[in-house]
């Protein structure tokens, strides 16, 4: 590989690092903003109440994760799950995004949403004394989800584009064996 040819590489990794970073800062921005506007309007009020109650917005608190599990461990415990292991995670995932060359767009998208959320919940568990805050329930045909906030959004469609990009299109992540 001549030099001329190594610089390219490496130009084009720093413009995918540049560009992958630019999404999650901005996809983290929208999310700790909606947290910080749910606090601000929701904290110690009632109820608010839209579509014939089909969205609700109601402020909690959430020690725990995903639905609360976890919420009653010790902060020891919470802390090394939702923050170190957390963020370890998230790390590696951003790591073997703009390192590895052969993930399709519908991966990228997938791994900008799910590091986007993890670092959004993140952060906010850090600056909130361990806690993240929700603000979201939604009710269709009397079935109400658990209360969950924009970065949970994030992390639920990049699971499903992940899932749906490796089940359905010939660019799948892991690469097969030959048999």
């Amino acid at each position: 590989i001549s030099y001329k040819n190594t610089t390219l590489i490496r130009m084009n990794n720093y413009k995918k690092i540049l560009i992958v970073t630019i999404c999650i800062f901005c996809l983290v921005g929208c999310d700790l903003s909606s947290k910080k506007i749910a606090e601000n309007n929701l904290k110690g009020r009632p109820m608010i109440s839209l579509l014939d109650g089909g969205i609700r917005f109601i402020y909690a608190e959430n020690t725990g994760g995903m639905l609360s599990l976890g919420d009653k461990l010790a902060d020891e415990f919470k802390f090394i799950i939702f923050q170190f292991i957390v963020a370890a995670f998230l790390v590696f995932l951003f790591v073997l995004l703009v390192v590895k060359k052969n993930i399709g767009h519908l991966q990228a998208l997938a791994f900008i949403l799910f590091i986007s959320g993890g670092l959004g919940n993140l952060i906010n568990r850090i600056f909130n004394d361990g806690k993240v805050i929700d603000f979201i329930v939604i009710k269709i045909f009397g079935v109400s989800t658990g209360i969950f906030n924009i970065a949970d959004i994030y992390v639920t469609i990049g699971i499903a584009i992940f899932i749906f990009a490796n089940v359905f299109t010939k660019n799948k992540i892991v690469e097969e064996n030959p048999a």
